[in-house]
């Protein structure tokens, strides 16, 4: 080749690349990456952009590596969680030289921003403006001023300011600034409608200006078409101004945060005084299918935000209308679901409907819960009896109509128990009886059919019919004239109908749950509710008392869709939910699951429990030690000791009676607190009637347990910090009686005298001057930290304590050390809120925009944790003098509150929210008629409870070693949701710093990242954990679950620790455990750090309470704890396996595990009166007995005195409750001073206590059942018991006898034979006179019956089985039979209460029987050929 050729080449070569240079400088596409953007924002820019040379692209937190190859980063940094790592690559891409911009950064570490002050402000200006004019702007401007191309560049447009503070309609290029305009519009258009109601919509994920609108527009339509004049609002600031101007009958917010930024009390003020109500449906950020199939719905922040937050501002209904479809060009766009819209606009219909329909014409129906035969009515602390018939009464008396009203609470009683039962399946006699006397309602199978097609998909009818065979199945069911129908239990007095919810199940004999198993209610409880919405055609649908099991049916956690059963089962009747302020947790449940209003009502009563002269001896031996010179004292030690074994208290401490062997001074000390505690316990007596209220004794009694303790501990405190009293000193609950509870009562007392409340009262009664007061209120509501500096600041207190949180609004502000310069375009205007096509919110809040090289920021002061729990004292203190007066207020209006409550339910109106927990616990939850709330779990735990967590972790470990001299080496913990709410997280708090983790906030508090604490600072070794989460934990909170199992993986792989890391050991040790059970090495490591675990198949509870009671379906307890270990072996550590059963996992993983904790937060129950206790903690103490071979150590985390937590030994907690309550004649008499329903709480006990003999026999002591058979059966203390549980409630007696007896047979109570023949004796009386109760313990086990027979004479005995038999059978000759109705034999066995009890189905345990029929079959041939 010759040069010239060579040459010609070379410069071809060199154009060509000179060429390509230029064009990737001047001409090539210019390539914007999206980074941490929700599909929906990046459509709106997408969708904007017409130019062919501008390309967006989305870049995952994952593809940062990626960045170099653009031109332009767009951050999202709202809720941004860039790990360091991937904060470095964005920084290093900037650093390169590509343009980058994070901006709304939430955490001023991810505000990474490269470009100049010009620059910044523009591209913020036109994102804060957005509409799809801006978006196409900000692209060309990108391109031409940043990426500065020259060919192919179009000049983007001035500015165009956005549409703010506006009403909108159809039109996207129409806004208008008043209701007057608007109107004028819609009157212009023909569309509005004179005297029509008015619907206003506020906020929205989608900005109605920028393109992606199809949801609302179809939202728009559908409320126009229902008859409505619909009032679209966009505005961030001005939306309360907007709703006054409109005066709408309903609100619909579309929710990010709060309703109204910087005005949420005052918005809240506006609704209750208006009686609006707020509804907040939700957007869903998938698409449909993906919703679908998602068994979460919705998680963390942004459930956070569109359901919690809402809450606050009473906003009721979050369901899902809208979620994201793919377009024919690949972006994400809203679309509203047809149906669902349609169903919703129904739902707000029917709500206004309220508020214009007579009460004579409105129709309610009632749900109340009840056990099955003759059980009676039941909710947790309510007399439900009454409660429901005064409710009927105030309806009456407003104009509903009752007919036929029994004229007496005795006949009412009569009627429920004859009308409303709930039947067991082996109780064929029963229905019998129930068709002949308690009227149901039969509904036709071709009707019910017609039904569930409009109500249920195929897919969702077939899961039941596969479980339960063809309606209307075999249980409740009759034929009749050659027809099937359901039998549906009702009582219908004119327009109220109440109906006792049916089984959620029928339980069987298999009590484990196969993973993947679907668990539908069964007909008679699906036709019970399509029955209100078809047949009744319900108004209102209002649910009596706390709680049923609707709430708890199938599948998903939270923004339900139409294949979840409480959507369905409800429908579009405005729903309604009378709750207890005591269970706050499981509240939640109802109003997110099943799109409860909940209307709160008062725990019962509290007051002392008047024990302390049961101690008076034992005190004054006591305090004859103390005095008793160091020679003498073992002699006065042994009179102690003499007068304690007498009394049983060295068993609830675990102490030795060897009277001739003295106690120490610290088991002296031990057993004076043991008492004093007792003396000072807060009891409830008989339960609270609605619309009844405290008698004066009670609101006395009840003022003093909400008040007397938190100026005691308060004052308390500040004498420890001032030097006056020692920690020693204060651990002597008789020195902490006498010098601060007694002068703490005695100031209550003068205060509810009459005695003037002012800072000069406060100042004098803790020693402080105004200053201190003003201080305190400093120390604890600093001005926020905003991005950069300023921000806001907030006075509010926290949700759990009564106030209502909002978020701080982080400010925006230009960093003077870039440089200005840089083209701007004519008409820019100055920095606008830069918001992500979510226009309302972000008006409300603009962005952080700090980046590199930001001046200093100004410090919010920094308080030491000393100047932090004064002024947490203080205010304690000053919060409660001033609410003495208001406490008593409140617990005298709240009956009547409630009962006005219901009635503004029933007309639609708004029901105010507020903070739950117990009164004693928060006080802030009085006056009740309100809608209950929870709160944030982003911000978990939070710093209170941190300090909490952090000195029970403490506790627990100083307890541990000193009984067994090292550290544990695994600590098992129980998630609960009540508690979680009330404590703000202290559960979590333990668990992370017992790993050795803490918490990282961001500037807006919340808990979004995790550090190590250097083993060096915690002075001890990394103990491992292992959490049992409720399945209403899980839907409240499953981000802090993902937060665990982080934590977990930190400890786990930790180096250079100075001390031991039993975290990283377990690890290990679960590794090698999965490996040896065949899974493979990569999946033991994967599995190695998992800690979460729940129930399976999304199921609430442990499903092993039926198996535990029904005694005759277990030999061994490991049976129990096989099906515990199984049924709680689903993980909950993360999205990816959220839910996923890992078989053999939960055995690994509970393998040296020394301690069980569980939460008690409540001061309405305790171990022994809350059967979920033993469910849970007693669950896992016998899994790990059956893993390890030793009963673990448990504990109480007791937070119910909010400013005295601590640690208590379970069997001493059991001691405290027993001597309090059922053993403490002055509970009794409180109790029977009650109804049916308090006197169910002593079987309840009873049977809880037969719970703990299985689960945990050492805390229940022989001793203990032959005093309930003192109490109970003998009536020692004279007190009548027999003839209250008989006028009362003979089916609870009947009950308690039952578990005794079955307590015996079980060989756990060693009773004699005389004991055994009065208990026998007494059951079997008791079924004499009143019948079988069809339930419970002795309804269906043959051996109990059996072994009750044996101890009675044989008249007894054959009367007894007869009644059994009539029970059990039924009649072949009753009226029934005689009129074609014939029962069908029941052949159930499906799953069991509340979607926590299931069971295989029929085809499951054919399939089980063939294979094992199969393998015998394979075994026996190999045999007959090796005998060969």
């Amino acid at each position: 080749m010759n040069k010239t050729k060579i040459i010609i080449i070379l410069a071809a070569i060199l154009v060509i690349a000179a060429g390509c240079v230029a064009w990737a400088k001047l001409a090539s596409t210019t390539k914007i990456a999206l980074v941490n953007f929700q599909q929906f924002q990046s459509t709106s820019f997408i969708k904007s952009n017409t130019d062919n040379f501008i390309k967006y692209e989305d870049v995952s937190l994952e593809e940062l590596d990626k960045l170099g190859d653009y031109d332009f980063v767009l951050g999202f940094g709202m809720g941004m969680k860039a790990t360091a790592e991937q904060r470095a690559q964005i920084q290093a891409a900037a650093d390169k030289g590509v343009p980058v911009y994070i901006y709304a950064a939430t955490n001023p570490e991810n505000a990474i921003c490269n470009l100049d002050s010009i620059q910044k402000e523009q591209v913020s200006a036109y994102i804060g403006n957005g509409n799809k004019k801006n978006y196409q702007s900000l692209a060309r401007y990108i391109r031409q001023d940043i990426d500065k191309k020259t060919f192919f560049v179009t000049p983007p447009d001035s500015l165009v300011e956005i549409a703010d503070d506006v009403l909108y309609h159809l039109d996207e290029n129409m806004s208008f600034k008043t209701v007057a305009e608007y109107e004028a519009y819609l009157k212009k258009l023909n569309i509005f409608k004179e005297g029509a109601p008015k619907v206003a919509v506020v906020g929205g994920l989608n900005d109605p200006f920028s393109g992606n609108r199809d949801n609302i527009d179809s939202m728009i339509v559908s409320f126009q078409n229902a008859g409505t004049n619909i009032y679209p609002v966009s505005s961030g600031m001005k939306r309360l101004d907007f709703l006054k101007e409109i005066n709408p009958d309903a609100v619909i917010y579309f929710a990010h945060g709060r309703l109204a930024m910087g005005q949420a009390d005052a918005a809240v003020e506006w609704l209750k005084e208006k009686n609006i109500p707020i509804f907040s449906p939700l957007s869903i950020l998938q698409t449909k299918d993906e919703w679908m199939n998602d068994p979460m719905g919705m998680f963390g922040g942004f459930m956070s935000q569109s359901v919690v937050m809402p809450e606050l501002d009473g906003a009721i209904y979050p369901y899902v209308i809208n979620a994201q479809e793919i377009d024919k060009d690949g972006v994400y766009v809203f679309k509203a679901i047809p149906d669902r819209l349609k169903s919703f606009t129904q739902i707000v219909s029917n709500f206004i409907s309220l508020k214009h329909k007579s009460n004579a014409d409105k129709k309610i129906s009632i749900y109340f819960f009840k056990g099955a035969g003759q059980e009676t009515l039941t909710a947790q602390g309510l007399e439900t009896m009454p409660s429901l018939y005064n409710v009927l009464l105030r309806l009456k008396a407003e104009g509903y109509k009752v007919d036929n009203l029994p004229a007496t609470e005795k006949e009412f009683e009569k009627l429920l128990m004859t009308q409303g039962e709930v039947l067991s399946p082996y109780a064929e006699g029963a229905f019998d009886s129930f068709l002949n006397n308690g009227k149901p309602a039969l509904i036709e199978k071709s009707q019910y059919e017609s039904w569930i097609n409009q109500s249920l998909s195929k897919e969702l009818y077939a899961e039941v019919v596969n479980t339960y065979g063809e309606a209307p199945g075999a249980y409740m069911s009759v034929q009749k004239d050659n027809k099937s129908y359901l039998a549906v239990a009702r009582i219908q007095l004119g327009n109220i109908a109440l109906l006792p919810q049916p089984m959620a199940g029928l339980g069987g004999d298999v009590f484990a749950i196969v993973h993947g198993a679907k668990s539908p209610p069964p007909h008679t409880y699906i036709g019970a509710y399509l029955w209100s919405q078809y047949e009744f055609k319900a108004d209102a649908m209002l649910h009596f008392g706390t709680h049923g099991s609707l709430e708890f049916t199938p599948q998903k956690q939270v923004a339900l869709g139409s294949n979840d059963w409480p959507d369905r089962l409800v429908g579009t009747i405005p729903h309604f939910y009378y709750y207890t302020i005591g269970n706050v947790g499981e509240s939640m449940m109802a109003k997110r699951r099943s799109y409860a209003t909940t209307i709160s009502y008062l725990t019962p009563a509290f007051m002392e429990s008047n024990t302390r002269s049961q101690f008076k001896t034992l005190q004054e031996k006591i305090r004859d030690y103390y005095k008793t010179d160091e020679a003498r004292q073992p002699q006065a030690s042994l009179m102690v000791k003499k007068i304690a074994v007498e009394m049983g208290l060295h068993r609830d401490l675990r102490l030795d009676s060897v009277l001739t062997k003295p106690y120490s001074t610290e088991d002296i000390e031990r057993i004076e607190n043991f008492a004093e505690e007792i003396s000072n316990e807060k009891m409830n007596g008989h339960l609270y009637t609605m619309g009844v209220p405290y008698t004066p004794e009670k609101i006395l009694s009840s003022v003093m347990a909400m008040s007397a303790d938190p100026i005691a501990y308060s004052l308390a405190a500040l004498d420890r910090q001032r030097g006056k009293v020692t920690e020693v000193q204060l651990k002597n609950k008789a020195f902490f009686t006498q010098h601060y509870l007694e002068p703490a009562k005695t100031l209550v007392r003068q205060i509810l005298g009459g005695k003037a409340v002012n800072n000069a009262l406060i100042c004098s009664v803790a020693g402080l001057t105004e200053d201190d007061l003003t201080e305190a209120k400093t120390i604890l509501n600093p001005p926020r930290r905003g991005m950069m500096g300023g921000g806001s600041s907030s006075t509010q207190k926290p949700a759990a304590m009564g106030g209502k949180p909002t978020a701080a609004k982080p400010s925006g502000g230009h960093p003077s050390s870039i440089p200005k310069d840089g083209n701007k375009p004519a008409n820019m205007g100055a920095d606008k809120p830069s918001h992500p096509q979510n226009a309302d919110t972000a008006k409300q809040s603009k962005p952080a925009t700090a980046s590199m090289g930001g001046k200093d920021k100004p410090k919010t002061p920094e308080y030491t944790k000393e100047q932090k729990d004064r002024a947490r004292a203080i205010s304690e203190i000053e919060r409660t003098i001033n609410n003495i007066t208001a406490y008593k207020t409140g617990l005298e209006q709240s009956p009547e509150l409630e009962m006005k409550a219901i009635i503004n339910a029933f007309a639609g109106g708004y029901i105010a929210p507020s903070s739950g927990g117990d009164a004693v616990a928060n006080p802030n939850a009085v006056p009740t008629g309100r809608n209950l709330y929870a709160i944030n779990a982003e911000a978990t735990p939070s710093e209170v409870a941190w300090d909490k967590g952090m000195a029970l972790v403490n506790a627990t470990l100083d307890q541990y070693k000193k009984e067994h001299g090292e550290y544990p080496r695994k600590v098992s913990y129980t998630f609960w949701s009540s508690e979680f709410i009330e404590s703000e997280g202290a559960t979590i708090a333990q668990a992370l710093y017992m790993l050795g983790v803490e918490p990282v906030r961001d500037a807006f508090g919340r808990v979004s990242d995790l550090q190590l604490i250097p083993t060096e600072t915690l002075g001890r070794p990394r103990i491992d954990v292992v959490v049992q989460t409720s399945g209403q934990f899980r839907d409240l909170a499953a981000s802090r679950l993902s937060l665990i199992t982080r934590a977990v993986e930190m400890a786990a792989s930790a180096k250079n620790d100075k001390y031991d890391n039993l975290v990283s050991k377990s690890t290990v040790e679960i590794e090698r455990q999965l490996v040896e059970q065949g899974i493979s090495p990569k999946d033991a490591r994967a599995m190695s750090t998992q800690r979460v675990f729940g129930g399976i198949n999304g199921m609430y509870g442990t499903g092993i309470q039926g198996m535990v009671t029904s005694g005759d379906k277990w030999e061994s307890e490991k049976e129990i704890a096989d099906t515990y270990i199984n049924n709680m072996g689903a993980v909950y550590g993360g999205e990816k396996e959220w839910g996923e059963f890992k078989a053999g996992l939960l055995r690994a993983v509970l393998h040296n595990t020394d301690v069980i904790v569980q939460p008690r937060q409540n001061n309405t129950w305790g171990a022994l009166s809350l059967d979920h206790v033993y469910e849970f903690m007693g669950g896992m103490n016998l899994a790990v007995r059956d893993v390890t071979g030793k009963d673990p150590d448990a504990y109480f985390a007791d937070y119910r005195n909010r400013n005295n937590v601590k640690m208590q030994d379970l069997k001493e907690a059991i001691g405290v409750e027993a001597r309090s309550t059922i053993f403490n004649p002055e509970y009794v008499k409180e109790v029977m001073k009650g109804g049916s329903s308090s006197a169910s709480q002593i079987t309840e006990v009873v049977t809880n206590t037969y719970g703990w003999n299985v689960m945990k026999p050492n805390v229940i002591d022989n001793e203990m059942w032959d005093q309930i058979y003192d109490v109970y059966v003998k009536d020692k203390m004279n007190l009548g018991t027999q003839e209250f549980f008989k006028k009362e409630n003979p089916a609870a007696l009947q009950e308690i006898t039952a578990v005794m007896m079955e307590t015996a047979r079980k060989g756990m109570w060693k009773a004699t034979d005389q004991q055994l023949n009065d208990v026998a004796k007494l059951h079997t009386d008791l079924v004499k006179e009143f019948g079988s109760t069809g339930s419970g313990f002795s309804g269906s086990n043959g051996k109990l019956q059996d072994f009750i027979s044996k101890k009675v004479s044989a008249d007894d005995a054959k009367v007894y089985n007869q009644q059994l038999q009539n029970m059990k059978t039924a009649n072949a000759s009753s009226d029934a039979a005689k009129n074609g109705m014939v029962l069908k034999k029941d052949q159930v066995a499906g799953q069991g209460e509340q979607g926590e009890k299931n069971s295989l189905n029929g085809i499951i345990i054919v399939g089980v029987v063939l294979v094992v029929f199969v393998i015998l079959l394979i075994v026996l041939k190999k045999k007959r050929k090796s005998s060969k």
